[in-house]
């Protein structure tokens, strides 16, 4: 039987005296709103990240590749041919892998025109990020398209037909520039999606690449570059420097973040951000906790005596506190957890607290549970909890052994002056 197992949990499960009852009541509510501040922070910082990259890469894809070079006309191509694919398709991570052409143009709707950047996508292209993100008419169809001309259907996003005072089923007249040559087209917005990405939604729309192939004079296999998707996006990194390695030199291939870099180092700077919020509820958390063991101490400190008498060594009764604090810091984490993740359940669920979108390119809080992260970071403070309270227990052992050593020596001096009879 472990003794100090036995009389920590009978004096954690008694009922404290009247004037500890509310302090430690207090220091339990500070440890568990500690925790939960941490847990629902970590679930709000994966849900941004989460949401944020999916836009991201909703929008093009995981990885890239580009020619480095550009042509007598300004653009890049390369020839996606069936070496080329095999070659992508090799690599056990890629899932899909797309080719695109984009072009810049002079978009003019009924009164206003604006700059924008035409993406020519193929009949297969993946558009399952813009369907759900559609607000009004439907996909542009490429599908079963055979005829040698372009499809004029587009796809805009919600700012953009403001800004152009257009609606679905209105006209589009596009400026391409070509050698010098303006090359205008008549477009048709068959559908208005909103992502909540200002600078993606006024930046892109969404066509037919045969558009661009025809105005630069392109075979049916060439294109500008390819977008890849894959399995696992944390492979992004890993995969773009294994196809890099294996392409020819004229060939660039690279992750999304470096095509971004603004929206992920804004999200590292998120993640600073949050670790300084942690650290700081860990701080306060350790604090109430040496506040409880002083109070622990002092409440019990009859029983102390009466455990000495019995001949209690003083390792066993720094055992029996440090585990009745621990007991107690277990309650506050256990119902800080439950709280927090209660808290952020109802969030996910019917999203209470909004945002502003042109500010965080979200409507609303996002909320993810990557439960792996918040057992660390409950086990991180479980085990600082018992780093510290060790340590605080033994300055404290050693002031008692000082004064002890004090006392000694001051009953030897007292006992030296008195004369012998």
């Amino acid at each position: 039987m472990n003794i100090s197992n036995l009389i920590a949990k009978r004096w954690a499960t008694s009922t404290p005296l009247k004037h500890t009852r509310r302090i430690l009541r207090m220091g339990i509510w500070s440890m568990g709103l500690c925790i939960a501040v941490m847990v629902v922070a970590i679930c709000i910082l994966v849900g941004f990240k989460q949401e944020i990259s999916n836009k991201v890469f909703g929008f093009g894809s995981h990885v890239i590749i580009q020619p480095y070079w550009s042509g007598e006309d300004g653009s890049s191509r390369l020839v996606w041919d069936s070496s080329f694919q095999n070659l992508v398709f090799s690599n056990p991570y890629v899932l899909k892998a797309q080719p695109y052409a984009q072009k810049g143009a002079l978009i003019r709707g009924n009164d206003e025109s604006h700059g924008v950047f035409f993406k020519g996508l193929p009949d297969n292209y993946d558009t399952s990020f813009f369907a759900e993100k559609l607000e009004k008419g439907r996909i542009p169809c490429f599908q079963n398209n055979t005829s040698e001309k372009p499809s004029s259907q587009v796809l805009i996003s919600e700012s953009l037909a403001k800004i152009l005072e257009v609606d679905t089923g209105s006209r589009l007249r596009a400026y391409f520039m070509h050698e010098g040559r303006l090359r205008p087209r008549i477009l048709q917005v068959c559908g208005i999606y909103a992502t909540g990405l200002e600078n993606f939604d006024e930046t892109y729309i969404l066509g037919d690449i045969r558009q661009i192939r025809q105005i630069n004079g392109w075979a049916d296999d060439e294109a500008e570059g390819i977008d890849i998707q894959l399995e696992d996006p944390r492979k992004r990194f890993d995969v773009a420097y294994s196809l890099g390695s294996r392409l020819p030199y004229e060939y660039s291939c690279f992750p999304c973040d470096l095509l971004y870099p603004e929206i992920f180092d804004w999200l590292a700077l998120i993640d600073t951000n949050v670790l300084v919020l942690m650290l700081i509820m860990l701080i306060v958390c350790l604090i109430c906790l040496i506040s409880i063991l002083f109070i622990l101490i002092i409440e019990r400190k009859p029983h102390v005596w009466i455990l000495r008498t019995m001949g209690a060594s003083d390792g066993l009764i720094r055992r029996i506190f440090v585990k009745q604090t621990l007991l107690v810091l277990g309650k506050g984490m256990l119902w800080g957890n439950a709280v927090a993740l209660s808290l952020c359940l109802i969030q996910k669920c019917s999203g209470l607290i909004r945002l502003d979108v042109q500010v965080y390119y979200l409507d609303r809080v996002p909320i993810a549970f990557p439960w792996g992260t918040i057992l660390l970071t409950n086990a991180a403070v479980f085990i600082s909890a018992c780093i510290l309270l060790q340590a605080v227990s033994g300055i404290l052992k050693r002031k008692d052994r000082q004064k002890k050593r004090e006392k000694q020596h001051q009953r030897g001096e007292y006992t030296s002056k008195v004369p012998s009879s």
